[in-house]
């Protein structure tokens, strides 16, 4: 019963965490968002794309597509609740808050027998920086997770009741359909976990419900084989991956692209990256604060040693598969260490630490228990103050700030001039426009924004154009030119865009 009212706290701070404040931190949509945001309104309301293409199953999006799930499950919220932050995002955090839960209920799967492990590995999940930073945003990943451990919880499940298959392959097929990365992830992960329960997989009980699981899931990926290959959905694995230079083209394999690779699996495993904050990625990381709280680290060595010792173990090898194949997919890609492609790894890192939590006997000494809640407190407090306070301030502009701003002034002056052009400074500037100004998805597609132009302010050819409303960077408007009518400052006071009316 303690322990009942222990999870049900754990997940009441879990959602605290996601959901205060999030309208406002991030402090905007980054295009991505308001893409997933905008197509959920149009396929709502006219079952089509922003591109018309009807119930697609990817979703073409500034040179490349997205993944279906997000997208079809955010349509009924945006119905609902309108065109704004906490509608688009809504899908991640709830698949957030349920994570805590699941990973609770997974462990209680394993042959593990301290009764702390469950609640303790929750607990970490709860307040970890890198759960939490990814989500509130309308991340993909964050929901694919969800999958990801609700189909290994099934599965897990699956080896006493063989129904649970079923369920277990169709959410694992669900991750493959929502993100990139679990394409990569999910086949590995699998072929793990058939060798490691291959006793269990293969008994009479289940082989019958293993048969019939493949079969399922070659059946249900089949669509997803196809788009990929009619619609070249695959082109964001070229813009990111290091077989393909900046341009697209194929690199040509050298010894070093082999070395590159290890090099990009490793260090994602860095004490630096793990405990640290980073400027590298704003939008996905804090400047002091790293992806795992500082307190945690001593306990995921223990946890670590604790693993090995006892490698023969089921559960033991369970749990170091899932540590190496975390970051395969983030090993390919040109920016590293990068959080989201690396996202599989979290829950085996919170497990891992709290078993070193858990194993390590005399924190439980009452002293030592009190020193150890104190020090976590003041830690995750630390981690608390600086992304709701310094965050929103300094990640601003990597969130795109200041579209919403601009695009809502657009259309109130609309009237007033016969064109408007807005810079693409900031990147996608069109569907900001699309998404803060709650167009009709059926009167966007008959030209309802024909009067506005999306493109890189040249200056001073642009100052000249007549009856123009021009919506541009400080860059590319200087600070002295006459018919200024406003500015849209970042939190930090700078300013994001400068307004000009043209006679």
């Amino acid at each position: 019963m303690k322990t009942k009212w222990l999870l049900i706290l754990i997940i009441i701070v879990a959602a605290v965490l996601r959901l205060y404040h999030l309208n406002s931190n991030p402090s905007s949509l980054n295009w991505d968002e308001a893409a997933i945001g905008w197509n959920a309104k149009t396929i709502l309301h006219t079952r089509r794309d922003e591109y018309g293409t009807r119930l697609p199953l990817s979703f073409k999006s500034f040179g490349d597509y997205k993944a279906p799930v997000y997208i079809y499950l955010t349509a009924p919220i945006v119905g609902l609740f309108g065109t704004n932050p906490i509608s688009v995002r809504l899908v991640s955090v709830l698949a957030g808050i349920a994570s805590v839960l699941l990973i609770y209920l997974l462990i209680k799967q394993l042959p593990i027998t301290d009764y702390r492990l469950p609640i303790t590995a929750s607990l970490l999940l709860a307040i970890s920086p890198w759960h939490v930073l990814l989500s509130r945003p309308a991340f993909e990943p964050n929901l694919a997770l969800f999958f990801i451990l609700l189909g290994t919880y099934l599965f897990l499940k699956s080896l006493v009741k063989p129904k649970y298959l079923i369920l277990s392959v169709l959410s694992f097929t669900l991750s493959i359909y929502t993100y990139q990365s679990p394409k990569i992830f999910v086949p590995v992960f699998l072929l793990g976990l058939a060798v490691i329960f291959r006793q269990q997989l293969f008994s009479l009980k289940l082989k019958k419900w293993l048969i019939v699981s493949v079969v399922l899931s070659l059946f249900l990926l089949t669509p997803l084989v196809k788009e990929m290959v009619l619609k070249n959905s695959a082109s964001r694995f070229q813009g990111t991956s290091i077989f393909y230079n900046q341009q697209g083209e194929k690199q040509p394999y050298k010894f070093s692209l082999i070395t590159q690779i290890f090099k990009n699996y490793i260090i994602h495993y860095s004490p630096s990256y793990l405990f640290f904050g980073s400027n590298f990625m704003p939008r996905l990381q804090l400047k002091t604060v790293g992806p795992l709280l500082l307190i945690e680290a001593p306990f995921l060595a223990i946890g670590l040693i604790y693993l090995l010792k006892n490698k023969r173990k089921i559960w033991a090898q369970f749990l170091l598969w899932w540590l190496i194949i975390g970051p395969l997919p983030a090993m390919i890609g040109r920016e590293v260490p990068h959080p989201i492609r690396s996202y599989n790894l979290l829950p085996a890192l919170v497990v891992i630490t709290a078993l070193g939590i858990t194993k390590t006997k005399f924190l439980f000494k009452p002293t030592i228990k009190i020193l150890l809640i104190i020090l976590f407190s003041l830690n995750t407090v630390y981690f608390i103050y600086h992304y709701f306070v310094t965050y929103p301030v300094y990640s601003a502009p990597d969130w795109q700030y200041g579209y919403k701003q601009a695009v809502i002034f657009a259309k109130e002056n609309e009237d007033s001039v016969e064109k408007i052009l807005i810079s693409s400074h900031y990147g996608q500037p069109y569907i900001f426009t699309l998404f803060y100004q709650d167009r009709d998805s059926q009167a966007v597609f008959w030209g309802a924004l024909s009067k506005y132009l999306f493109r890189d302010l040249k200056w001073p050819e642009d100052e000249k154009l007549t009856s123009t409303l021009l919506i541009g960077s400080p860059q590319e408007i200087p600070i002295n030119t006459p018919g200024i009518i406003k500015e849209i400052l970042f939190p930090d006071g700078q300013v994001a865009f400068r307004i000009v009316k043209t006679l």
